[in-house]
């Protein structure tokens, strides 16, 4: 991993931290200079920044770490598309041992949108037509579409527990496999849990009451079991509807015990991870009750927490960014080359191919008789000479290209808005390069060349079809003799 990527997440980290804490210094001291009558209004809103401030930051924060949980995801889901062909009957699965296997829990539902097998038994029968009409359009749309999905931070219906959920359905599209992954128990959930916010805000403010997050069908997030209403109250339901539906704030004030109490509902929205899941309501339960004037101590005390949080947020993103550099990067990246690693490279293509990114060649690229370079030479100068091929690969493929090592002496590259003819003469230059660069290896008794196979997308053609046309135009310039490219051809084949 090459310094410049750690440097540059450790930038963005900080940044986006210092960000954070200038918002908080420039709107919170326009509040503080408002005059003594204004103050319980300034209070409330000060509450009402730091949790959607914490909401925003557990989103971004998930949005940037989350490609490991995503990678395991997929995985997962394809090994249970791969039980689903074996045994379609899902009755007969043994999810208490998935679920140990994998750390997640299995949800099956069915093309009416019901749950009907899960690790999870409660879940068992929920049916989102009812519960969540929008929630069931959009797996309606995702069954439809036949790929691997995932939301970010969501909440489980029957528990309020957080947690991440991935959806893959199955290759007839009659099911949709979802995994749900508990978040609320991981390290970055702890460091930004926004419902430590929401009890610390209450904790510290004798004039709020509760601080409440729903999500958009007005089911409180977290705090079960704390005596708080697992639903919004029915009286309060149309406020609360209005909110979240105009993306505007809305209050009622009533009378509880003899006491005026307003219900300030605040609509959140994550700019950076869309979806319903992200989709949330915040209510703020304050008293109508004037207080003394604490100004100036209050100001103090501000610029305390301030200069605090500062610090301690450029200390965390130097922690974080050293912590998650090298698997961010590896995540993506072959380790000895530099080049994308096959997973990173057949997502990039997939999102080639669905966006129609104008003409597509597809080559695969296989070093010849490189077993006798290991075999005589070492294995230390086969790594050398790996990272050099790489290396006059992915200059001699030019512009608007993708190149990936996918095996041990085997490498892709993916080429867009390139005419087929410029495609062979890259092949071309990059056998020509090759024999001048690995020419010195024929003192050693080692005929060093590569061999290339050549396919041509078609509007139908998927990464998979690409991939065997590609390795069986290589196996016709293997055929022929290798050091040469061949162009996949159905007539000659």
């Amino acid at each position: 991993m090459d310094k410049s990527f750690r440097l540059k997440l450790t930038g963005i980290l900080i940044s986006f931290t210092l960000l954070l804490s200038l918002v908080i210094i420039v709107t919170d001291y326009i509040r503080l200079k408002k005059n003594v009558e204004t103050s319980l209004e300034m209070q409330i809103q000060v509450a009402e920044d730091e949790i959607i401030t914490s909401l925003a930051t557990i989103d971004k924060v998930y949005n940037v770490l989350d490609v490991e949980r995503e990678r395991d995801m997929i995985e997962y889901s394809q090994d249970l598309l791969e039980l689903y062909e074996k045994q379609p009957d899902f009755s007969t699965w043994d999810y208490k041992a998935l679920k140990k296997k994998m750390g997640m829990d299995i949800f099956i539902i069915d093309k009416n949108n019901v749950v009907i097998e899960s690790s999870y038994k409660p879940d068992i029968g929920l049916d989102f037509n009812l519960c969540c009409s929008k929630f069931s359009s959009l797996l309606t749309e995702r069954r439809k579409l036949g790929v691997f999905a995932h939301d970010a931070l969501d909440v489980q219906q029957n528990t309020g527990g957080f947690k991440k959920f991935s959806y893959m359905p199955t290759p007839d599209r009659n099911y949709i496999i979802e995994l749900g992954y508990l978040l609320e128990d991981k390290l970055v959930f702890k460091e930004f849990n926004f419902l430590d916010t929401m009890h610390k805000l209450e904790n510290e403010n004798d004039q709020i009451k509760s601080i409440k997050l729903y999500n958009y069908l007005g089911l409180l997030l977290g705090d079960r079991g704390t005596g708080k209403e697992k639903e919004i109250n029915p009286s309060r339901k149309p406020i609360f509807t209005a909110a979240y539906k105009n993306l505007k704030k809305e209050e009622i004030t009533v009378k509880e015990n003899g006491q005026t109490i307003t219900y300030r509902y605040i609509p959140y929205k994550a700019d950076t991870v869309p979806g319903l899941s992200t989709n949330r309501v915040v209510e703020i339960a304050y008293y109508d009750v004037p207080f003394s004037s604490v100004l100036t101590s209050y100001r103090n005390q501000f610029l305390f927490q301030t200069a605090f949080i500062a610090f301690t947020t450029i200390v965390m993103s130097i922690i974080l960014a050293r912590m998650i550099a090298r698997p961010v990067h590896l995540a993506f990246h072959d380790a000895l080359t530099g080049l994308k690693n096959r997973a990173a490279f057949d997502d990039t293509a997939v999102e080639w191919l669905r966006q129609k990114k104008g003409p597509l060649q597809f080559m695969i690229i296989d070093l010849d008789n490189f077993k006798s370079v290991n075999d005589i030479l070492g294995h230390g100068e086969g790594d050398k000479l790996l990272v050099r091929a790489a290396n006059i690969i992915d200059k001699e493929s030019g512009k608007d290209h993708l190149a990936a090592r996918i095996g041990g002496d085997e490498f892709v590259v993916l080429f867009s808005r390139m005419s087929d003819d410029h495609v062979i003469e890259r092949a071309n230059s990059m056998l020509e390069t090759m024999r001048e660069s690995f020419s010195y290896l024929e003192t050693e008794g080692i005929e060093l060349s590569i061999s290339i196979g050549i396919a041509v997308a078609k509007k139908k053609d998927t990464i998979h079809t690409l991939y065997r046309k590609a390795d069986l135009a290589l196996y016709q310039s293997k055929k022929k003799g290798k050091d040469q490219y061949s162009l996949y051809d159905s007539n000659e084949l």
